[in-house]
């Protein structure tokens, strides 16, 4: 869906904010579709999981522990992408009704707060993976699952998530200031 008719705010491409929004674009279709795959893994493991239990009387060890943290990449690792997309869910039930200008600011700071949050949010999570890694923090269960990939996983999700969302809230700007040229 990304190109010339998804929700995000044209940029010049000859800009460095084009040519930053180009590629965050391909970053953001690589992990798109590496969360594409983990969620089918995720299938075939929980398919494998009830097979085993059910025909042999087998259990995977911490297969439920997996899914869950294979659900982590599946949520955090296409946030980027959707949002580029603004393929979220959105009620606009109130701004529809508002001046076009009071939707545009309403976005920009939608934008900006949420850039704040989840770049906080980044920062904190990409902290804690090196104490993470050198104290040798693991998930309970059999297979001693390290913590910090999730982590890692977690955190560049959430950073390019924040990196799109200052990107839009600057095309969100540019779409602002060349309407009101066009105005006047």
């Amino acid at each position: 869906m990304s190109g010339i008719h998804d929700g995000m705010p044209s940029l010049p491409r000859s800009s460095m904010l084009g040519v930053l929004d180009n590629i965050l674009d391909r970053v953001e279709r690589v992990l798109a579709s590496i969360a594409s795959i983990v969620l089918l893994a995720m299938g075939v493991l929980i398919t494998l999981s009830v097979a085993a239990r059910e025909q042999i009387g087998v259990t995977l060890p911490d297969d439920i522990l997996m899914v869950g943290l294979a659900m982590v990449a599946v949520v955090a690792l296409p946030l980027a992408h959707v949002q580029r997309d603004k393929g979220q869910i959105a009620v606009t039930v109130i701004t529809d009704r508002m001046p076009q200008r009071v939707g545009e600011i309403g976005s920009i700071l939608g934008n900006f707060l949420g850039l704040l949050l989840f770049g906080a949010l980044a920062i904190l999570v990409m902290d804690s993976i090196p104490k993470a890694f050198v104290e040798h923090h693991y998930y309970d269960g059999q297979l001693s699952i390290p913590v910090w990939p999730t982590k890692l996983i977690f955190g560049i999700g959430m950073g390019l998530f924040a990196i799109r969302l200052g990107l839009c809230m600057l095309g969100d700007l540019v779409a602002m200031k060349n309407r009101r040229k066009a105005d006047d």
